[in-house]
This record gives C-alpha cells, sequence and structure tokens, in this order.
C-alpha cells in the first residue's frame, strides 16, 4: 500500500494510479426530446423509467442523452447518491451529468462514482446557496481525483462487489419482508380486538359498514363527529420556522403512533395561536395530504401535553368532548386498525394527491366498548405489541447494520484496501 495523498481515498495498492475524473470520463451533453428518447429518472436506486412522481416539464426539448452504460449522476446535493449505470437508453433532466469512459470498467465504475465516501466528496466540489439549491457541476466533478487500477483489476473488483453486493441485499430484502409481514400481524391483532373483543366465542352482528364487517352484538358504532371536534392545523411562512415554540410536524405524527413528549420543529407562534392550535393530551392528530395514499390517514395520539406548541397545516387535530367515554390508549390502537385506511382509501380524492377533508373524517365510525373492555384491550394489546415491536426493532437494526456494511465494503474495495 501506499498514501494517496487524498483525503476521502486514503491508502491505495502501490500498482494503482491516482487520476481526475475529466482524465477518464467524458461528458455527454447532447440535448434530446424525451418524445424521441424515454424519459428516465435518476434515484438512488439507481436510473429507472421516469417514476410517476417525478416532475415534468412541458419543454419536452430541454433533455440529456443517455445511452445504456453511461453513468449518470444527480448534480444537486439534496439527492446525494442518486445515480447509477443506465441499462437502457433514453433522456434525463438537465440537472443530471452523463458520463462514459473508454478506459474505466463499467461495473467499477458503477462502484467508484456510488459510494458513501465519493458521494461526501462530490459534495464537498459543490457551489451553491442552500442544501437545496447545492450543486456539483461537470467543470468542478472533472477534477476531483479517483483511485484508478489496472484495467483487469478493475473488473475484478466490480464483479466482487456485484456478487457479495447481491447476496447482501437478498438478506435485507428478507429481512425488509419479514418485517412488513410483522406489522401486517400486528394490524390484525388490533383489527381484531377492537372489532371483536378478546372472547373468540362471542356473538356478532354486521356492523352495517363494508370495511368493518362484523363487530361484537354489544359494541356501538358513533361517528367520530359525535366523540369530539376536528381544526385544521396552522399555515406559516417559511422564515417563521426554526426558531420560537414547539411545532408538532407532519413528520413526528407520520413517524409515530404516540406524540413524543418534546419535539424538535420550532415556529414563531403568539399566544392566540398557540391557544387555537394547541396540542394537549388526548388529542388524536391525522395526517391530512400527500402525493401518496399511504401516509394519508396516519394518526398519532398526544399523551402528553406540549406547552406552547401549534401544529402543522397538513395535519387535521381530534379533540375528544369530555366523558365521551373513549379512551386515549384504545385510541391509539383504534386508529391502527387496518379498516381505517381502507375507509379512507375508499372515499378519498385522489385526482391529484391523497387528501382527507374534516368532512370525511367526521363520517369515520368509532366502535366504542365500554369503558371497562377497552381497559382489557389495551392491557391485551400492550403485552402483544409490545411483543412484536421489539422483533421489528430488531431486524430493523439487522437492515441498519448490513447497510453499513455495504457502504464500508464497497469503499474498501474500490480503493483497494481489500484484495479481491
Amino acid at each position: 500500500m501506499k498514501d494517496s495523498g487524498i483525503g476521502w481515498i486514503g491508502e491505495i495498492p502501490v500498482d494503482w494510479e491516482i487520476s481526475k475524473i475529466g482524465s477518464h470520463y467524458i461528458e455527454r451533453t447532447d440535448k434530446v426530446s424525451d418524445l424521441d428518447y424515454e424519459p428516465l429518472s435518476v434515484t438512488k436506486n439507481g436510473i429507472v423509467p421516469q417514476l410517476e412522481t417525478a416532475a415534468k416539464s412541458s419543454n419536452h426539448n430541454n433533455r440529456k442523452l443517455v445511452i445504456k452504460n453511461d453513468f449518470v449522476i444527480n448534480s444537486r446535493s439534496d439527492r446525494k447518491m442518486s445515480a447509477g449505470i443506465s441499462d437502457m437508453d433514453g433522456s434525463v433532466s438537465v440537472i443530471n451529468t452523463v458520463l462514459y469512459s473508454k478506459t474505466i470498467d463499467r461495473n467499477y465504475t458503477k462502484y467508484l462514482l456510488k459510494n458513501y465516501a465519493f458521494a461526501e466528496e462530490f459534495y464537498k466540489w459543490g457551489t451553491g446557496i442552500v442544501d437545496d439549491l447545492w450543486s456539483t457541476k461537470w467543470l468542478k466533478m472533472k477534477n476531483i481525483p479517483i483511485p484508478v487500477p489496472p484495467v483487469e483489476k478493475q473488473k475484478q473488483t466490480g464483479l466482487v462487489i456485484d456478487r457479495i453486493y447481491q447476496n447482501v441485499n437478498n438478506i435485507i430484502n428478507e429481512t425488509e419482508q419479514s418485517i412488513k409481514e410483522l406489522k401486517k400481524y400486528k394490524q390484525s391483532l388490533i383489527t381484531e380486538a377492537v372489532t371483536k373483543g378478546l372472547d373468540p366465542n362471542v356473538e356478532l352482528k354486521d356492523s352495517g359498514i363494508e370495511v368493518i364487517s362484523n363487530i361484537k352484538s354489544t359494541y356501538n358504532l358513533i361517528p367520530l363527529r359525535y366523540l369530539g371536534e376536528l381544526q385544521n392545523g396552522i399555515s406559516k411562512s417559511g422564515d417563521s420556522f426554526g426558531s420560537g415554540f414547539p411545532f408538532v410536524s407532519y413528520g413526528d405524527v407520520y413517524k409515530s403512533r404516540i406524540l413524543p413528549n418534546s419535539v424538535e420543529g420550532l415556529v414563531m407562534s403568539t399566544e392566540q395561536e398557540q391557544e387555537y392550535y394547541s396540542v394537549k393530551s388526548g388529542d388524536v392528530l391525522f395526517t391530512r395530504t400527500s402525493e401518496i395514499i399511504e401516509e394519508v390517514g396516519v394518526s398519532s395520539v398526544c399523551v402528553h401535553t406540549i406547552p406552547k406548541s401549534t401544529f402543522a397545516g397538513f395535519l387535521i387535530r381530534f379533540r375528544p368532548y369530555e366523558n365521551n367515554n373513549l379512551l386515549t390508549e384504545y385510541a391509539r390502537y383504534y386508529f391502527e386498525a387496518s379498516f381505517i385506511r381502507d375507509f379512507f382509501a375508499k372515499e378519498m380524492n385522489l385526482v391529484t394527491r391523497a387528501s382527507l377533508s374534516q368532512p370525511l373524517l367526521k363520517k369515520l365510525p368509532v366502535i366504542l366498548p365500554s369503558v371497562g373492555e377497552q381497559h382489557q384491550i389495551v392491557s391485551y394489546l400492550d403485552e402483544q405489541t409490545s411483543r412484536i415491536d421489539k422483533l421489528i426493532e430488531d431486524k430493523t437494526k439487522v437492515i441498519e447494520e448490513l447497510e453499513s456494511y455495504k457502504k464500508s465494503l464497497i469503499y474498501e474495495y474500490v480503493t483497494g484496501k481489500k484484495e479481491v
């Protein structure tokens, strides 16, 4: 080994060279129309046919040509590691840099220019004002130093990483599938408990609602409008955020079924706003709008009041009336039942983006057992779901460790620290 003299590369084998990207790669700058060349998206998973969610321009001719085996990388820092080798001809947005090489192996390129260490170095060579406007253009990129092994070593390295990468990805995919199954099982436990109680031999009745089907004969169904009040969140300009008072965001609700006792977001808000858009113990917050239907209607329960807080405009707050017999702990589980998603999806506006309205939320049927039975259901689900959550947590850690292993492995191979 020898010292490369380059921070992000470190030591390399003695027969490897250090060279600039521009010495081995040529930028492809041909402008084409996406009517003639299939539009492609540059993602963290590589180059794929244009995603439905991608921003589309009416200027069809303002695209860059991509030829099969070209390497394409998004120049913007907020799209870090969105890059890959294209398996097809097509066209990409002009914010991407398209490269080809006659001296560097295709597979070696795939990992050399798309690994965590290079992505960080690529970002450092960028210019701009803020993160989402920060980009690394070809004029800068071509001067970034890279390790260049002998051609035969390049091919061997690419093939070895391909094999290991695929094996690790297979394990990750199997673990992710296992997590999905556990989440589905957890949801079925919750759905069964809140619709039929804990006695498997209980007498049932037709709920009259297609997505719910049968429920315990002694249970009542009450539309949400009769159990509390609804309120959309606060709307603020961008410069209001970053300082001030606690702000419950869309992410706070989407990521957790129970709101954290304190949130990281801050917003400048008045005492009147803090009163009108307050977040108090017992409140249930629902995600209101998104381009992804699965993200809409997700709920999170507030167990502890968050003083002086307000909540985001993309949320709806449900505040229960006093003495309505709906336990906060029961509500947490109830709004996670599978039929809640089915109910929203059946009636939601899907023309441009999924949207949950107050009128629709008011119609949401709530199955209300007695307070005593709600306590029993909560105790049962606490015990059952905690075991499932622990399994999910363990499997999630395995995935994180494997992803970290992949990053370090690729880096060590493309810089020669691991020998093929």
